[in-house]
């Protein structure tokens, strides 16, 4: 029974990841479905195209907000490690898979950082600074991916616990899956026409074929 509260919380988290601003505020101002315009992608960078660098910098730490919220609440209540690391993929898993949304939302990037800096610090500074050589380079998306596989080898070689290390796995798990899945809308023709294309791109470039 000691263990019901604990998953009545990841429940929770997941719900709360949910909360996407990106698409909240695409919808009230645009009347705009994000996971069908632009990269179909529900997340801060899709939404400047469409809204700004403001707005989008709002969605973006509105993410950094809730991730951190789930992980900071339940470090707090003294919960294990374990306990910690299932809270934050629960926050992630809701802002990749929304169920209101048909399961289509973003990539969760914003949380991914959020929750490796929270856990592993060290290792989210390299994630940090994979993610801003991305944006300078213009390759971010292979940046993203390159950190994020790089990240759990660190955790392991760095000795760091066995639940923190299963977090940066999911966190990879998570990343992939969704680039996967695409995004609804776009680039179904090419799907059909050459579907190893696509899967490459969307995993690598997290984009379609072109």
């Amino acid at each position: 029974m000691k263990a019901a509260p604990k998953l009545i919380y990841t429940i929770f988290a997941y719900l709360l990841g949910t909360v996407n601003l990106s698409y909240i505020l695409a919808r009230k101002e645009l009347g705009l479905d994000l996971r069908r315009s632009g990269s179909g992608n529900l997340g801060a960078s899709n939404l400047a195209v469409h809204l700004g660098k403001g707005k989008a910098a709002a969605a973006f730490f509105a993410d950094c907000a809730e991730e951190a919220a789930a992980l900071l609440v339940a470090r707090a209540l003294g919960w294990s490690e374990a306990w910690q690391a299932a809270a934050g993929l629960a926050v992630i898993a809701g802002h990749n898979w929304p169920f209101y949304l048909r399961f289509q939302g973003g990539r969760g990037m914003a949380m991914a950082l959020t929750g490796t800096l929270i856990l592993l610090p060290y290792e989210g500074l390299v994630l940090v600074g994979f993610l801003t050589l991305g944006v300078f380079s213009r390759h971010t998306a292979e940046m993203n991916l390159l950190a994020l596989f790089l990240v759990p080898v660190l955790a392991w070689r760095w000795g760091r616990p066995a639940a923190f290390i299963a977090f940066t796995l999911g966190v990879l798990a998570f990343a992939l899956l969704r680039r996967a899945q695409g995004s609804p809308g776009v680039g179904k023709k090419k799907l059909r026409e050459d579907p190893r294309k696509v899967l490459w791109s969307r995993l690598i470039y997290d984009r379609e074929a072109d």
